[in-house]
């Protein structure tokens, strides 16, 4: 794909604030929640690219990502790839991978890695 295809790949349905409510995966399996972890985390994903990550109500991060398309190792298909900065220091959720909206109100980042890993969104607007 050219830089001129990658930036119109459609973010319409993720677009808005995401609960998080799971990060769980690995080839030792592990699973954090708000509940394991005692934070409460906010994605907010925009139209035009930008993102913000709030815990427990402190903004931790901001930024712009990055859409593009891969196929995934889940479906064999051609799938959304979103990767947030490569300085984003935070260990909380999965930072690049396939993003999938489904039932219209929930969003999985899964790493696109064998045994890897994904974090779950609820969303709240």
């Amino acid at each position: 794909c050219s830089s001129d295809d990658d930036s119109k790949i459609d973010n319409s349905d993720f677009v808005g604030k995401w609960n998080w409510f799971h990060t769980s995966g690995g080839l030792i399996y592990f699973q954090e929640t708000p509940e394991t972890t005692g934070k409460t985390i906010h994605l907010t994903l925009t139209k035009n690219s930008s993102f913000s990550i709030t815990e427990n109500g402190n903004e931790i991060s901001s930024g712009t990502y990055i859409l593009t398309l891969k196929e995934s190792i889940y479906s064999g298909e051609i799938e959304r790839y979103i990767q947030f900065p490569e300085d984003l220091q935070y260990p909380g959720i999965v930072k690049a991978g396939i993003i999938k909206t489904y039932e219209s109100d929930k969003l999985d980042i899964s790493d696109n890695n064998y045994d890897g890993i994904g974090s779950g969104f609820i969303r709240i607007e």
